[in-house]
């Protein structure tokens, strides 16, 4: 039939797009893991946090076995991620110092798990639109590609809520003040009902707004950090916040609210549990669905 062929040239497709994604991950993750195995290890700082546009950059400066001292730049990120004075683990490769990664879950596997994940996710609709191909039950392959979202959902929202908790129990605690909030504009697309009662599609201007914090740790050490941006905020600038922080790496903090602290970990909860009821509504109605059928058979 005409539709199979359509849903199998869509899968192809999905499936392409899925596992070049995925298979870039897993590259990401196989230089991470060559630095692991291979690289030697240094104790180094940051010496500098330096801004370009939106990104922050942390300068490290390390020593070699034979003294010589090194100044490397690691790549940008969103939020800093650093402070001046922290103390980090560098691994580079003997044959070339300034092939390098700092030894955090963050900068080692974050980015490869991110992508892998996104791959994953295209691998799995690209599975769902091949199981259409050949006429599979529509129920049973939703049923099974929710399956997935959920646990996922949940095994993310594990992982974030074990972090947060262990930054709340055991970080430091400090009094902070709000320098001031940053705006940050981007064009979205949407959709609405023009006056004949059509959909008219326009671009929008969408803001968020990021709260930026600077607290200092007893020892003296001024940090600053990024709150959780969204599309509105309660927070003004010069408002003090109570923050908590990782004492080995202050640059680690967060506002003690809800939004910061907790709504992460809770928004993945309740993805989980939405997809994971839609998965028990559809099994209910299906066997509903199929003890009529039964019944009604003389």
């Amino acid at each position: 039939m005409a539709i199979d062929a359509n849903w199998r040239r869509i899968a192809l497709v999905i499936l392409g797009i899925g596992g070049l994604i995925a298979a870039g991950g897993v590259l990401m993750g196989l230089s991470s893991l060559r630095h692991v195995l291979l690289g030697e290890r240094a104790d180094g700082v940051v010496a500098a946090v330096l801004r370009e546009g939106g990104l922050y950059a942390p300068v490290v400066r390390f020593r070699l076995p034979d003294g010589e001292s090194l100044e490397v730049r690691e790549l940008g990120s969103g939020a800093p991620d650093f402070s001046v004075g922290d103390a980090v683990t560098v691994l580079y490769l003997p044959e070339s110092p300034h092939d390098f990664r700092l030894d955090t879950f963050e900068r080692l596997w974050l980015v490869p798990v991110i992508v892998a994940g996104l791959g994953g996710f295209c691998l799995m609709f690209g599975a769902v639109a091949w199981a259409l191909s050949r006429n599979a039950d529509l129920a049973l392959v939703g049923e099974r590609a929710f399956t997935v979202v959920s646990l996922s959902a949940l095994i993310i929202g594990v992982f974030v809520l074990w972090s947060t908790v262990d930054l709340y129990t055991v970080g430091g605690r400090a009094r902070g003040t709000v320098t001031e909030i940053r705006e940050s504009r981007s064009m979205v697309a949407e959709e609405v009902t023009g006056p004949g009662g059509g959909a008219v599609r326009r671009d929008a201007e969408s803001i968020t707004f990021v709260p930026i914090v600077r607290f200092t740790t007893p020892e003296g050490r001024e940090i600053e950090f990024h709150g959780r941006g969204g599309s509105g905020t309660a927070l003004a600038a010069g408002d003090v916040v109570n923050v908590v922080y990782d004492r080995n790496r202050p640059g680690r903090a967060r506002i003690t609210s809800f939004t910061d602290l907790w709504l992460p970990a809770a928004t993945f909860f309740v993805v989980a549990l939405l997809f994971g009821l839609a998965v028990r509504l559809s099994r209910w109605n299906r066997r509903r669905a199929t003890g009529r059928n039964s019944r009604s058979i003389p």
